[in-house]
């Protein structure tokens, strides 16, 4: 494992120093290679300045014979290929090769041409790397040439030897070409200098980071190894040698750590002469938490029972007040049964009245709203319900932020809300499962949120938009429909909302949202 570990971060430093020397050998390459090309065009640039006004006293007395034997001596230098004049159409007129003079050049071909009629080009006064181009010459071999426009100047149109008109701008070409061969060997040169760099600098790199990382972390993390199955084997021991960084806290927190489970054994130790009494005392601990959870049961039931009855009456209530009411003015009836119409009428408008008290009692009773955070009505709702049957298999699992601001809540009403929903992931999870219950915030909407998440069957999507509709139920005979459409009522009178997610067979989610409720809560977004 050692090895492995070395081998790893051996590896991937090797691959980021190769990926960063190549990136920066291949930006640094290709400057430099642009820095060779414009040096190399400038000292063209320079040289075919320089021939043009050696010769240019000859052009104005058009002696051909001197720039001929001028051209022909400039380009027997070292490095020059060839020199040549054009005229404005693209015929040869003077030139260091004397088997191409008076041949006339092809403008959609010829390189020298090119260069001026492309389209891209301007032809007032371009750039010396713009004139130059780069190609392969007639024996295969990588040249560097370079134009110079020839333009008709004063002291060249007002000479009584020029035959073109002062109009004419453009009279022709000084093209000359030189080898490429010393600046490509430079280049390659460099190119071959920097690899060579870029190779030692990996592994130089590579073999000091695997000797400090053998030193400073593979024998700091082998020696906590021995300790630790020293310890594994019952050897209460402890690290002595600890150094001055993250390893060395590491260290002493497994020096804490042993001493914890040493105290803890001893703790077991001192359990095992008390274990009776302390099962007794746990088991009268437990039937007391069960009588208090059946009596919350009790309590369930009834409002369950009286929201049942309730709704089942007021449909028949409704329909006998509405025919007494047709019955009574109707001028058939014998007198005598009119006042127990109105008998029948009054009797029923209380029993009305009757069965709105117990909706009213199955419902939200008046708000006592106050600052406080919504963990706690989590924490005394899980307390409450985590012994029922319904969770006899069931894992909750508590996930909450550490800075959850505190919300305006009645802290009773939230609890039952957070019930309705908790018995009924409990009641969709009949096999066991696991109920998620997470808090955060949305620091877009300033609101807190509670995600109550279960693996239960879930719930069909048709049915999903009437989930919220009073007396509207999924379980059938088990329930009412009516907790849902109160807890919806209690988190909208809270100024919050409540969404809703399910797949059948993969469970159902519920998302409470809240407001934050107090003014550090909206310092904590502004920042």
């Amino acid at each position: 494992m050692r090895l492995k570990l070395i081998v790893q971060i051996s590896l991937i430093t090797g691959i980021v120093l190769l990926f960063t020397s190549v990136l920066f050998g291949y930006f640094n390459f290709s400057t430099l290679k642009h820095a060779f090309l414009q040096s190399a065009v400038s000292d063209l640039d320079h040289l075919s300045e320089t021939i043009f006004r050696a010769v240019f006293h000859q052009m104005l007395e058009n002696n051909r014979d001197q720039i001929e034997v001028a051209i022909g001596e400039m380009g027997k230098q070292k490095g020059i290929e060839r020199i040549r004049i054009l005229n404005r159409e693209g015929t040869m007129v003077f030139s260091t090769h004397g088997s191409e003079i008076g041949s006339t050049l092809d403008k959609n071909s010829a390189p020298a041409c090119m260069v001026c009629h492309n389209e891209a080009m301007s032809l007032e006064k371009p750039s010396p790397l713009a004139r130059s181009r780069m190609f392969l010459d007639s024996n295969g071999k990588k040249v560097l040439g370079l134009i110079r426009p020839i333009y008709n100047e004063k002291t060249c149109w007002t000479g009584a030897c020029h035959a073109h008109s002062r109009e004419t701008s453009f009279l022709g070409l000084l093209d000359i070409t030189i080898s490429a061969d010393p600046m490509l060997m430079m280049i390659s040169n460099y190119r071959n200098n920097t690899v060579i760099q870029i190779f030692f600098l990996i592994l130089s790199t590579s073999l000091c980071l695997t000797l400090l990382t053998r030193r400073l972390i593979i024998q700091p993390v082998h020696t906590l190894l021995e300790y630790t199955r020293a310890v594994g084997k019952g050897n209460w021991c402890f690290i002595k040698s600890v150094p001055g960084d993250e390893l060395g806290e590491l260290a002493e927190a497994f020096n804490e750590m042993t001493g914890k489970l040493k105290r803890n054994r001893e703790e077991q130790d001192k359990w095992a002469a008390t274990l009776e009494s302390r099962v007794e005392e746990r088991t009268r601990e437990i039937k007391e938490m069960q009588s208090v959870l059946i009596r919350s049961e009790k309590l369930a039931s009834l409002g369950e029972l009286v929201a049942g009855i309730a709704h089942e009456l007021n449909n028949p209530l409704t329909g006998i007040m509405i025919h007494t009411s047709l019955i009574s003015s109707d001028p058939r009836l014998d007198e005598g049964l009119v006042e127990d119409c109105q008998t029948v009428i009054h009797e029923s408008r209380r029993c009305s009245k009757i069965v709105k008290e117990l909706l009213d009692f199955a419902r939200v009773s008046d708000s006592q709203k106050a600052i406080q955070p919504v963990s706690g009505a989590i924490d005394r709702t899980i307390a409450l319900i985590e012994h029922n049957a319904d969770f006899k298999d069931i894992e909750i699992i508590r996930e909450y932020d550490p800075e959850l601001p505190d919300t305006l809540m009645d802290a009773s009403q939230i609890e039952q809300v957070l019930v309705n929903m908790m018995i009924n992931a409990g009641q969709a999870m009949p096999e066991g499962g696991t109920l998620l219950i997470q808090t955060g915030v949305l620091s877009a909407k300033e609101q807190i949120y509670v995600r109550i998440e279960d693996t239960g069957c879930g719930i069909a999507e048709e049915n999903l938009e009437k989930l919220f509709d009073p007396f509207f139920s999924t379980k059938g005979h088990k329930g009412t429909g009516l907790g849902l459409s109160v807890s919806y009522g209690i988190i909208q009178a809270h100024g919050g909302e409540i969404e809703v997610s399910s797949k059948p067979d993969q469970g159902t989610v519920f998302t409470i949202f809240l407001p934050v409720g107090d003014s550090r809560s909206h310092h904590l977004f502004l920042e």
